[in-house]
């Protein structure tokens, strides 16, 4: 590249000698520079010739000028012409420029017409639109756009597109590296993706005048800070049998309503997923009611959203206390023939009662009533006693109404909020030795005999079998019916030790039993426990699937040319010199339609796959019925 040079051509050996000078002036706010060529003759031969009519052609423009008459040897000048030629759009340019000087002159016997010369000049480039460059930044965050200029006189004013969002950056600056920090608001322009393409276009400006523009692109991602939010995660009782007026949550009869409030998306995201749990539950909506809280104390439910970028909310919680519950038993009851004073008397017409018994207070709420009943054991109805009882205080009841020739059945009752419980007792006769039935086959030992064709003994004495105490030898049959290791189900909640003798513990706590199967080695030995109520899938875990493309999108990049190869006959000319196609010229058909290979460039991916699923656990529970459970020990 030159802005400026010479070239020369000659005749007669050098004797005639044509030169040209050329010089460039570059406008560079119109991208075209001006040529001037100045042609001159140089002879060491005398010549003499007139006034000759010449051309200078400059980029393919012809001028025409006038030499003046040349007498003798030496330098003579021809002329000047000038011509502006346009650059390429990158500023680049070569031109071809062609004199030739008219000398129409008979040398040493030989007729010149002219003299030629010609040369192809690369031209300076004139300096264009200066390059931009920027890499990816979070959105709140500064980054660094650095422009490479062409000159140090040229301005750029910076401006930046994101989706529909478009804003100036910098307008008509020097610096050559400018921070900027895209302001999170831009976030509103991807809703559904945590990144998105942000095109910086850089105009350059020499003077006041716009000689180009160029673009780069980069990638603007979302903080993490930047996430759904959740108002609030509030709790309603479900009293169901449970009065109002108690204002408690009571264990195996209340339920919750857990609600999720004011929760939102952050800079244009939207609402796409709900999750509550706790307590053994677990939902996917805006709201959650549970069943019948099944555990008593504190309990904690949490709550997440996520949004249309598969952020994850901070989790919002609420704690609701559930007071314990559990069905009214007795623990001890005993029933005796006494006096009216409660002395003990095996012939007493009053019975001396007294039951000790257990309930759930649920917050001082839970009052019980206390009945006892009695009857003739061979009779079917029963008689109120009138009194009420308080849990292990003796009370004296019968009115001396309690006849020593039969015995009697008592029935204590306790009713609660929710339940209600019995037990039955048995008062014997009167305490004999030996009783034969008046008037009847029943025979008795320690009491009436009450039954005919009947063989009583008092539950006072105490009967032998096989030298073993009755009850002594029942509890061993038993034992062997339950020995060490049994496991005891009911629907009571009663320690088995009461009807078997023995110690027993409370065994599988909120766990189903399973076979034992050596050749599994999750159930492959005695008593061991494993799963879990709730489970979160895995990855490896989720069935095969796919998604939709979501914010998927390539962005615009590499912008390129092909030519087309065409064959084509000769071309027609024009009284202008141009080359053109008229009838008279011979055109065949194109021969080779396929473009050349030209301009390997890439695209950048960004956005993500639409999003889909929470992420929270699931219920993993079969379908079950509860009951007590107990392990025998000893």
């Amino acid at each position: 590249m030159a802005s400026s040079g010479s070239f020369s051509n000659s005749i007669v050996s050098g004797h005639y000698k044509l030169k040209v000078d050329w010089s460039q002036a570059q406008n560079v706010s119109a991208n075209t520079s001006t040529i001037t060529c100045k042609l001159y003759l140089i002879n060491d031969w005398s010549l003499g010739i007139g006034s000759r009519t010449n051309s200078c052609t400059i980029g393919g423009t012809t001028k025409s000028f006038t030499s003046s008459s040349i007498s003798g040897t030496g330098t003579h000048t021809l002329g000047t012409v000038s011509q502006s030629v346009s650059h390429n759009s990158d500023g680049t340019k070569s031109i071809t420029i062609s004199a030739v000087f008219k000398i129409q002159a008979t040398i040493s016997g030989t007729y010149y017409e002219q003299i030629t010369a010609s040369a192809t000049v690369t031209l300076n480039t004139i300096p264009r639109a200066s390059s931009v460059s920027a890499k990816s930044v979070n959105l709140g965050t500064a980054g660094t756009i650095t422009v490479t200029r062409a000159s140090s006189s040229f301005t750029h004013t910076l401006s930046y597109t994101f989706g529909s969002a478009k804003g100036t950056i910098a307008a008509k600056t020097t610096s050559t590296s400018v921070s900027w920090t895209p302001p999170l608001t831009l976030a509103d322009q991807i809703p559904k993706s945590t990144t998105g393409t942000c095109t910086i276009t850089c105009t350059t400006y020499n003077g006041s005048t716009s000689i180009g523009s160029k673009t780069c692109t980069m990638t603007l991602t979302i903080p993490a800070s930047v996430k759904p939010t959740i108002g609030s995660l509030t709790a309603e009782r479900i009293d169901g049998t449970v009065p109002s007026t108690w204002g408690i949550y009571v264990q195996s009869k209340s339920k919750a309503k857990l609600t999720v409030n004011g929760a939102a998306g952050s800079y244009g995201s939207t609402i796409a997923s709900y999750s509550i749990s706790g307590g053994g539950f677990a939902g996917a909506a805006a709201s959650l009611t549970t069943g019948f809280l099944n555990s008593y104390g504190d309990i904690t439910f949490t709550a997440t959203v996520t949004d249309s970028r598969g952020r994850v909310s901070a989790a919002a919680k609420v704690t609701i206390t559930v007071e314990r519950y559990f069905v009214p038993y007795f623990e001890t009851y005993t029933s005796q023939r006494c006096d009216s004073g409660g002395n003990l008397q095996d012939d007493g017409t009053y019975i001396l009662g007294n039951a000790l018994y257990n309930r759930a207070p649920c917050g001082n709420n839970n009052r019980v009533t206390r009945t006892i009943y009695y009857k003739r054991s061979a009779d079917s109805e029963w008689t109120n006693a009138g009194v009420i009882f308080s849990s292990g205080d003796p009370i004296v009841f019968g009115r001396g109404q309690i006849s020593t020739e039969y015995s009697y059945d008592i029935r204590y009752t306790i009713t609660d909020q929710f339940n209600t419980v019995s037990v039955q007792d048995i008062v014997s006769t009167a305490a004999v030795v030996m009783d034969f039935k008046c008037g009847g086959k029943g025979l008795a030992i320690g009491k009436v005999s009450e039954t005919d064709n009947c063989f009583e003994v008092s539950e006072d004495w105490d009967v032998k079998v096989y030298g073993k105490l009755l009850k002594d030898y029942i509890t061993s049959i038993a034992g062997s019916v339950y020995p060490v290791g049994s496991i005891y189900m009911s629907v009571t909640n009663t320690n088995p030790s009461v009807y078997f003798g023995g110690t027993w513990v409370a065994w599988g706590s909120g766990r189903v039993p399973v076979g034992v199967n050596a050749s599994d080695n999750n159930f492959s030995t005695v008593e061991k426990t494993g799963g879990a109520s709730t489970v979160t899938l895995t990855t490896a875990q989720m069935p095969s699937h796919s998604h939709a493309k979501g914010t998927l999108a390539a962005d615009s990049s590499g912008a390129h040319k092909h030519n087309l190869n065409l064959t084509k006959s000769g071309w027609g000319v024009d009284n202008a010199s141009n080359k053109v196609i008229v009838d008279s010229t011979t055109y065949t058909a194109l021969t080779n339609k396929a473009t050349a290979s030209a301009g390997a460039h890439e695209h950048t991916i960004s956005g993500s796959t639409a999003a889909v699923g929470s992420g929270n656990a699931h219920s993993n529970l079969q379908p079950y019925i509860t009951c007590y459970m107990w392990k025998r020990t000893q």
